[in-house]
Parts: C-alpha cells; structure tokens; sequence
C-alpha cells in the first residue's frame, strides 16, 4: 500500500549531498608542469592545486612516505616537500596523490598565480 508522503517527510527522508573534503580546487596541468622525484626520475603532473597534485609516474611510491619533488613549471621550478596519499595502478603507469607539506610563501603564491590563471580566475 502506497502513503502519500509530505513534502516535509520528503525533505527528511532524502540522503545528504556529499561534500568534498578538498580545500583546494584542483585544476589540469597535464603537458604544463612535471615532477622530478628522488635520482631525477620524472612524472607527469596530471592536476594541482595549493593542497597538492595527482602525479603519473613509472614506479610504485610508498603510501606515507615524503619527498623533496622539483615541479617543473614554463616559468618556473619549484621544490616542495610532499607525501604520498594514494596510490592507484593504471595500466603500466601508477596514479600518486601527494599532498604539499611546506611551501614558502613565494612559491605558494607563484602555484596560486598557476592555478588562478588556469581556473580563469586571474
């Protein structure tokens, strides 16, 4: 037997939105910016934001482990400290989320130009 519900009981009844735990908005970099990790070998920055960056590389990194990475922009090269958080196969290639540790201030406002200018907010 069907009830006919209130709106109100509708309301109640409807699951919440999800909410993304991002801070930062992330914006593509793909072919625009590049990692270089440990003995200089490189990955691929496929995103970045002020929090962090979604990295294409050719080898496994160790959840939680950190490194000094060298992100090389078309202007400039930064070197941050960062630390793995997830970890995904794709095909030969491994996705690595890596989460920014220290930035100096000169080279978060130079990441906050990048992701500006990118997201069409400059």
């Amino acid at each position: 037997m069907n009830v006919a519900r209130s709106p109100e009981d509708r309301m109640q009844s409807t699951p919440p939105r999800p909410t993304t735990r991002r801070r930062y908005s992330r914006v593509p970099s793909l072919g625009e910016c590049f990692a270089q990790l440990g003995n200089g070998w490189e990955g691929s920055v496929l995103d970045v934001s002020l929090g962090g960056m979604l990295l294409r590389v050719k080898r496994v990194l160790t959840l939680g482990s950190s490194y000094f990475v060298k992100l090389l922009f078309p202007r400039r090269i930064l070197v941050v400290e960062a630390r793995v958080v997830r970890v995904q196969g794709a095909s030969e290639d491994f996705l690595t989320g890596m989460e920014f540790l220290k930035l100096s201030s000169e080279d978060r406002e130079a990441l906050r130009g990048f992701t500006e200018a990118k997201s069409g907010k400059s």
